[in-house]
């Protein structure tokens, strides 16, 4: 096995060389470089326009959120509100008879139907429906 190495027994010398009088003639090269170009310093506002941008856009977003909050405000506002409170009980027992289908024992609650008959028809109850329904509670086996 080799013996330990060491760093201070590895020779030293520079492997990179630097041409003669490199570091005397640079500056004076990078300042012919950027006249040619035509070099012109920023205008003064451009230092200000960074955080005018960064403020313009948290604003403008809230511009339109905003817009569009009180756009939909006035719709919301000329749309027309129903109190049910307000639609007669003959109306909603109508639209429940149209749309739904109920039983006699939904009614309870409304005190101006309670005097009308509530028939099939009103109950959207099938004939088949009614005979089936009289067959499985076997009435004529009921005392009464």
């Amino acid at each position: 096995m080799k013996k330990d190495l060491k760093l201070d027994d590895i020779p030293k010398h520079n492997i990179y060389e630097v041409p003669e009088k490199y570091f005397d003639r640079l500056p004076s090269q990078i300042m012919e470089r950027t006249a040619a170009r035509g070099y012109t310093p920023a205008p003064w506002y451009s230092a200000l326009w960074k955080p005018v941008r960064l403020a313009l856009v948290p604003l403008v977003l809230l511009l339109v959120v905003g817009s569009l909050y009180i756009a939909n405000l006035k719709d919301q506002s000329s749309q027309q509100v129903i109190h049910l409170a307000t639609v007669p009980d003959a109306d909603i027992v109508n639209y429940l008879s149209t749309y739904a289908v109920l039983e006699s024992t939904d009614f309870a609650d409304f005190t101006s139907i309670s005097e009308q008959e509530l028939t099939s028809e009103f109950l959207n109850v099938s004939p088949k429906a009614a005979e089936a329904e009289l067959e499985y509670y076997e009435l004529d086996t009921i005392e009464y």
